[in-house]
């Protein structure tokens, strides 16, 4: 991490003057101009995350596009750059391929088990007596004709509606998804033919005076995030696997996509935690085809759960990610919270990149707060020999 006390720019935050009346209304005015754009980007939110999407896939994305340009001797970049999203979308398309009979198949067995379970007087067990006797009474007495009239039909026809609105709902987000996906490649392809030329050109675009100050911090940012993503994607990859063969050791269903599913998850830290509700899911599933009851079938995923999350904090964080991120885990929450209600799901994976960044920076603006910092070069040492300085006459 560079020091940034080094830039002028840097300096005006550790400024020692008083306040004075116009100094307070200026610090005002910077304020409100911020608060102004922030509430500009949240109104944009909507067009700005799939482009700050497609800005993100572009910046992992390069190394793959310079890879088929160097070492696959693809020399026009447009070139390049189909190749690499044709291969995402190559992978995609086969993880899709993969999973989606077994999801398929699951789901078929599970309604299976379902309506196996509600057929047998086990279901009926699990109903109270005093239940079963109103729901015995309410049809033995119900007359059909009381529900045959104009007030009922009415109720029905609304209730019919609102269903009707709901599914054309569920279809148009569909729709929306699947346009929005488009628009973040399209994004995605333009951003990538250009990357090269977007990064030695951005800072131009800066004031001559805080083009230092800013160039090192995206210069930092990006360096911190290199470090990220490469040590979290391979920790998240890890633990898929060891998810994966300890859901398969308790034969539970669907063990190696729940797994992966899982490490999915873990690439935002402590997000692996919302898995377990889809785990009981599959412990209901497992305990209806199995003698083991829902509890010791839970018992068992938390079991598997809980070992690979020790595994993770005690071997694979220390080693892979190091000290580079140690921070408390309530920080870290506090700031996938905050950086998740900014950015959304961007937020939720930027956000200990841009934390660990802006708490160095701090750090150095309260260390180093009454050290005197040179506003220019220091002078260096003096290589001039004797014989080349002017002879001072001697003093009588």
């Amino acid at each position: 991490m560079e020091d940034l006390t080094n830039y002028g720019a840097f300096n005006q935050f550790r400024d020692d003057r008083p306040y004075t009346f116009d100094r307070f209304v200026r610090l005002l005015l910077s304020i409100a101009i911020f608060a102004a754009i922030i509430t500009v980007l949240r109104s944009l939110s909507g067009v700005l995350i799939p482009f700050f999407i497609a800005l993100l896939l572009a910046y992992l994305s390069e190394p793959l596009v310079a890879f088929a340009q160097e070492k696959l001797r693809v020399r026009h970049r447009g070139i390049a750059v189909f190749i690499t999203m044709a291969f995402f979308i190559l992978v995609f398309s086969a993880l899709m391929w993969w999973l989606f009979p077994t999801f398929i198949a699951e789901f078929k067995k599970l309604t299976e088990l379902l309506r196996d379970f509600f057929q047998t007087s086990h279901f009926r067990d699990l109903i109270p007596e005093k239940v079963q006797l109103w729901c015995t009474d309410f049809f033995a007495n119900v007359n059909v004709q009381e529900f045959i009239s104009a007030e009922t039909i009415s109720e029905a026809a609304s209730i019919l509606y609102a269903a009707l609105k709901s599914v054309l709902a569920g279809g148009m987000s569909i729709i929306a998804a699947v346009i929005g996906a488009l628009i973040v490649l399209l994004y995605l392809f333009f951003i990538l033919l250009d990357y090269q030329k977007i990064e030695s050109e951005w800072r131009g675009l800066i004031t001559e005076k805080h083009r230092p100050l800013i160039s090192a911090i995206v210069e930092d940012l990006k360096n911190s995030m290199k470090v990220y993503f490469r040590a979290q994607f391979t920790i998240a990859m890890i633990v898929g696997i060891l998810m994966s063969i300890g859901f398969s050791i308790i034969k539970l269903p669907i063990p190696v996509t729940f797994g992966l599913f899982i490490g999915l998850l873990n690439i935002v830290p402590y997000l692996q935690i919302v898995g377990f509700i889809p785990a009981l899911f599959l412990a209901m599933l497992k305990s209806m085809e199995s003698d083991q009851t829902f509890i010791e079938v839970a018992l068992l995923i938390l079991l598997v759960m809980g070992l690979v999350q020790v595994i993770q904090e005690t071997i694979l964080i220390p080693r892979i990610m190091g000290k580079a991120y140690n921070m408390n885990p309530a920080l870290i929450l506090l700031s996938l919270s905050i950086w998740g209600s900014l950015m959304g799901v961007i937020g939720l994976v930027l956000a200990l990149p841009l934390t660990t960044v802006i708490l160095s920076y701090y750090k150095q603006l309260i260390i180093n707060k009454n050290r005197v910092v040179p506003q220019g070069p220091e002078p260096g040492p003096d290589f001039t020999s004797q014989t080349d300085r002017p002879v001072e006459e001697d003093l009588p």
